[in-house]
């Protein structure tokens, strides 16, 4: 004869079961044995697993969280921080992982891009895009290059932390009328938190073939730190951001700089070059305006667009440039975000029009 178990038993295993279902997957998620670390100094964390996403709550070097999901590409990791609620996304670049990421659950996401109508016309230090660099760009792919992303070859304000790495960071927005340029974040996503191999703070031209200064983690004994950038990175497009660190030898700026254009058009990158908010050249008694002028002419002759931020920034208090006495040339805030605009309006421009 079977013994019947007191109706106050089976209602307590039931309530036990739902309870038990009812754990969100989530929560589950974030006991097991994967975690993020923060190593960049700071950055927000984003509503989505997009560079066009808003802010919700910054984190800082030396934070350590769960991870509760991270998207297919695994670019994006969703942390848990019960203050940020679902809004806790971002980039892995941004830190280090532990653990195994393929027991994390995959988050299906399809970014919403805004396409807001662009202006009628760009600013006049956006280049004009002609057949021909719609051509070398196209030419990238056949190359084994990737027309989706870019690098950046340059100097002190050129870096990560000073420069694109704020838009990832989340410390750059949109200013308002901009925000037509959603959809080239969005294309280019991959690029903004890269750290450039041909960026340092001290380079000019001749360091770009000096394979003294390239990291000996990433690039072949042969190669400077120009080539390994363009091999490494695979970007189609290269910013080449140069001619401060040339201040003392600007007599041979035309030479290495026509060195720079060559090469990187040999490799199969569309090269756009940048003027630089600076005249440092004039204490060492070069012609006013000398180098960007060299810029200028080279960008006319090899039919390459020119990015002028010199033009940018001539209505910026103090040209977007921090009074450092005599030799100033790091950028304010308000320079660097004339810049990264800027940056994003010529990439808007090689790929829209």
């Amino acid at each position: 004869m079977k013994t019947r178990r007191p109706l106050r038993v089976v209602l307590g295993l039931a309530l036990l079961l739902v309870a038990l279902l009812a754990v969100p997957a989530q929560r589950v998620t974030a006991a097991a044995a994967v975690t993020y670390t923060v190593t960049v100094g700071g950055a927000f964390l984003r509503a989505q697993p997009d560079l066009a996403a808003a802010n919700t709550q910054p984190v800082f070097a030396g934070q350590k969280y769960a991870v509760l999901q991270h998207t297919a590409d695994s670019n994006w990791l969703q942390l848990d921080m019960p203050k940020a609620g679902d809004g806790a996304w971002i980039l892995a670049a941004f830190g280090a992982l532990n653990g195994d990421l393929s027991a994390v659950p995959v988050y299906d996401y399809a970014p919403v891009v805004q396409r807001a109508a662009p202006p009628s016309a760009l600013p006049d230090w956006i280049p004009a895009v002609t057949p021909y660099m719609r051509r070398t760009l196209q030419a990238a792919a056949w190359l084994g290059k990737d027309p989706d992303v870019f690098t950046v070859i340059g100097d002190c304000n050129s870096e990560s932390t000073a420069y694109l790495g704020r838009l990832a960071a989340g410390t750059f927005q949109l200013p308002a009328g901009q925000e037509y340029l959603r959809s080239t974040i969005e294309r280019f996503s991959a690029s903004f938190p890269r750290a450039s191999l041909a960026t340092h703070g001290s380079f000019g031209t001749t360091a770009m073939f000096d394979t003294t200064w390239a990291d000996p983690n990433q690039c072949a004994g042969d190669e400077g730190p120009l080539a390994c950038e363009l091999r490494v990175s695979r970007a189609g497009i290269a910013f080449i951001a140069l001619g401060t660190g040339d201040q003392y030898e600007w007599q041979d700026f035309e030479t290495n700089y026509r060195t720079i254009i060559d090469y990187t058009l040999n490799a199969g990158v569309l090269p756009v070059l940048v003027t630089k908010a600076d005249d440092l050249e004039t204490h060492s008694k070069a012609p006013d305006g000398y180098i960007n002028a060299v810029i200028r002419r080279l960008g006319k002759e090899y039919g390459v667009p020119v990015m002028d931020f010199w033009a940018a920034t001539r209505s910026l208090p103090g040209y977007g440039l921090r009074n450092e006495g005599n030799d100033n040339f790091h950028m304010t805030p308000a320079g660097s975000d004339a810049r990264i605009l800027a940056t994003l309006q010529t990439l808007y421009a090689l790929t829209h029009r």
